[in-house]
């Protein structure tokens, strides 16, 4: 049999050990951020024991700093709820930034932004209601509701002032239904376009009368275009169709541009410069001499006839000089000679 004193002193040396392991003493205390749960240890490495047994040292320093972490957590007041203790953080000191940005909130409908500014409050609807012709509970909705519809609604009265009597108002109160769910299937699509922050291409245009105006049949037509089922990607432009034209089209994805290389991305660069010098105009150095020396001589004839003036000679005007005609010498031998035909 072991020695009790044995027993005593292994049990001693172990609370000794779970004592010293909560107390934790450091050189430079830990910064601690109990909002965040953050503890910020700013101690030197042991280089020796990190090189000699690295996995081992690490643990134990990052075991003595979450001790330390418990130990300011324990020092909060406790409280206690349904036989569970918890302590209240404080607000943190450091703003630790998210991997991922926080979630807008969600975008309000129509009816609920119209509910806000009347003060409407939401009261829960119950799920049947009693049939005072039927004489029996029938559901808010559901395909048992539809039944009982059907039911209550097997014979309709026409009204005195119908435009036909003989129409079947039995369609008629189906059509008006199915115009009732898609008006609101195309609401709920819109609620969920707006939160997402996509744009709702227009369903056609009002009917107007008179003549439409340029910007009403310019819209027309772009609904028209894509009123496809590739939404205009594969259809014919006009004639005199704008190129710029193409950005207004409701509705219309824009073509991702792939990424070009750096050489692909010099080459168009030194296009566009090239294309922008040769707008400038360009400096023709022998026109340009023609252009001057002509502009000397003519001065220069100028100055000449002015000179002329003021000496009291009359300079000859191009009016007075006369060139001869083709046959003038033939006429003027004739004329000599003395003979004359008659």
């Amino acid at each position: 049999m072991e020695d009790i004193s044995e027993v005593l002193n292994q049990k001693a040396a172990k609370d000794q050990a779970a004592q010293r392991s909560v107390a934790v003493s450091k050189v430079l205390e830990p910064e601690i951020d109990l909002g965040t749960l953050l503890c910020f240890d700013s101690n030197d490495f042991d280089t020796k024991q990190l090189r000699s047994d690295q996995e081992s040292y690490l643990a134990n320093e990052t075991r003595d700093n979450v001790q330390l972490l418990i130990n300011k957590l324990f020092e909060l007041p406790m409280k206690t709820e349904e036989g569970y203790m918890y302590v209240d953080l404080p607000e943190p000191r450091y703003n630790i930034p998210r991997e991922k940005p926080l979630p807008a909130p969600k975008a309000l409908t129509k009816w609920q932004k119209f509910a806000i500014e009347k003060g409407i409050k939401k009261t829960p609807k119950p799920k049947k209601s009693w049939d005072d012709i039927l004489q029996k509970w029938v559901p808010a909705y559901g395909y048992k509701k539809a039944a009982a519809e059907k039911e209550k609604d097997w014979i309709l009265e026409v009204p005195g002032n119908a435009a036909d009597p003989n129409i079947d108002l039995f369609a008629q109160k189906r059509e008006a239904k199915k115009e009732r769910v898609a008006k609101n299937e195309y609401q709920r699509l819109r609620n969920i376009a707006a939160s997402r922050k996509i744009k709702v291409p227009t369903v056609g245009l009002p009917p107007l009368e008179g003549t439409l105006h340029s910007s009403q049949l310019k819209t027309a037509v772009d609904v028209a275009r894509i009123s496809t089922a590739s939404v205009g990607k594969f259809q014919q432009k006009l004639k005199k169709e704008d190129l710029s034209q193409k950005k207004s089209i409701p509705g219309l994805k824009k073509e991702k541009v792939p990424a070009k290389s750096m050489k692909e991305e010099k080459q168009s660069s030194l296009q566009i410069l090239e294309s922008i010098n040769n707008k400038k105009p360009k400096f023709n150095l022998e026109k340009a001499a023609n252009k001057a020396i002509h502009a000397e001589e003519s001065q220069r004839f100028r100055a000449k006839q002015d000179g002329d003036k003021k000496k009291g000679g009359r300079g000859r005007s191009k009016s007075s000089f006369k060139r001869p005609t083709a046959n003038t010498g033939k006429r003027l031998g004739k004329q000599k000679g003395g003979h004359k035909r008659r």
